[in-house]
């Protein structure tokens, strides 16, 4: 599928997304839920416009992934991972066209407060985007938007080729980490979640900008 034809199909999705959170608009109470704890429990309370608001965010992020490949230095790269950025595009959009309907299916008792089905479900999801991204990252080139972009990769082809192969295995792990914290949740808690996920996600970030660094010093080869 052309990368046009990919943007007016998504489009075309996210916007009878959009009309079918506006159908059940009505049905909603003046005040909705909008966030949930890792337990599931709702912990956030706005009005209900605020559920239409979250109904465009696929809309509004198809355009901004639309936009910045053609707005970067280093454009002419997205053709040599352009199956790799469609299908991160594909996946994102229907990611969160999915997630806006939390609101309506707790508003309407097909999301039991407390059940830490949410936390699983995002997290879990976020984890298998990690792993797959984790497997192809090493095919990205060099850009601005998509990648491990430290400032040594940027600058230097060389260095980005090896902290994105790296970036890739750290990927993977944290994508792991998130899977497993979905599967024992209720043995970690929420506290011993959210210090497997973090730590993941922190200690990973700061693993890659370490790398990078020392590939670019000649420390790692």
């Amino acid at each position: 599928m052309k990368n046009n034809s990919l943007y007016w199909v998504l489009g075309g999705g996210c916007v009878v997304n959009f009309a079918a959170h506006l159908w059940f608009y009505p049905s909603l109470p003046q005040v909705i839920p909008i966030h949930w704890g890792m337990d599931g429990t709702v912990n956030g309370w706005g009005p209900r416009y605020v559920s239409l608001i979250l109904a465009a965010l696929p809309l509004l992020m198809l355009i901004l992934m639309r936009v910045l490949p053609a707005a970067d230095p280093k454009r002419q790269n997205y053709e040599k991972f352009s199956g790799i950025y469609r299908g991160f595009i594909i996946s994102i959009t229907v990611f969160m066209a999915a997630v806006s309907w939390l609101t309506e299916l707790s508003v309407f008792g097909l999301l039991p407060d407390g059940d830490n089905l949410v936390g699983n479900i995002i997290v879990g999801s976020v984890g298998l985007l990690f792993l797959l991204l984790g497997n192809y990252m090493p095919r990205i080139k060099q850009n601005y938007y998509m990648g491990c972009k430290t400032p040594w990769a940027l600058a230097d082809e060389h260095n980005w080729n090896r902290t994105n192969r790296m970036g890739g295995i750290v990927f993977v792990v944290m994508g792991l980490l998130m899977l497993v914290s979905c599967l024992f949740s209720g043995l970690l808690g929420t506290g011993g979640t959210m210090v497997l996920i973090l730590g993941g996600i922190f200690g990973g970030t700061g693993w890659i900008y370490l790398y990078s660094f020392l590939v670019f010093k000649g420390i790692m080869k």
